[in-house]
């Protein structure tokens, strides 16, 4: 019997996969625990559709991701901080602060997409950014005094 999955299950597919499973693991098991669904002309449809709305809105997502990565290519991010003795910070330069400053800059970006070098020290540092799998870009960070 052909179901479509409704969730991952292990040993048989992902969620959205059309798969043969015998009658009896269909009827006992996927469809008691509303983790299949018959795979009736309607529930392919319904099931395409949703595919293709899933991978329309990645797409675009994708396409939002490679702007802000051309907005962001070889930037200079200035970061005002407080000296001590010495030229050293106190604390040092975050992921957290750059995602602040790049986000006052008009630039949509998290601090977990951001890979920052330890910055304690007054200077001109380079960064990446990474917003999602074969889309980043470098750009620089530098840290002034105030």
């Amino acid at each position: 019997m052909e179901v479509i999955l409704l969730q991952d299950i292990k040993g048989t597919g992902k969620k959205g996969d059309v798969v043969n499973v015998n009658d009896g693991y269909a009827r006992n098991f996927l469809f008691k625990k509303n983790l299949a669904q018959p795979a009736t002309k309607t529930n392919l449809n319904v099931n395409s559709q949703a595919k293709a709305a899933k991978a329309f809105h990645k797409q675009v997502e994708r396409d939002e991701f490679r702007a802000e990565a051309e907005k962001l290519k070889d930037k200079d991010v200035i970061i005002k901080v407080k000296i001590g003795e010495n030229g050293k910070l106190f604390g040092s330069v975050t992921n957290k602060e750059v995602a602040d400053k790049l986000n006052q800059m008009g630039i949509k970006i998290e601090k977990r997409m951001i890979d920052l070098p330890t910055i304690k020290l007054i200077g001109k540092y380079e960064a990446k950014a990474r917003f999602a799998e074969g889309i980043e870009t470098k750009f620089f960070v530098s840290v002034v005094t105030e």
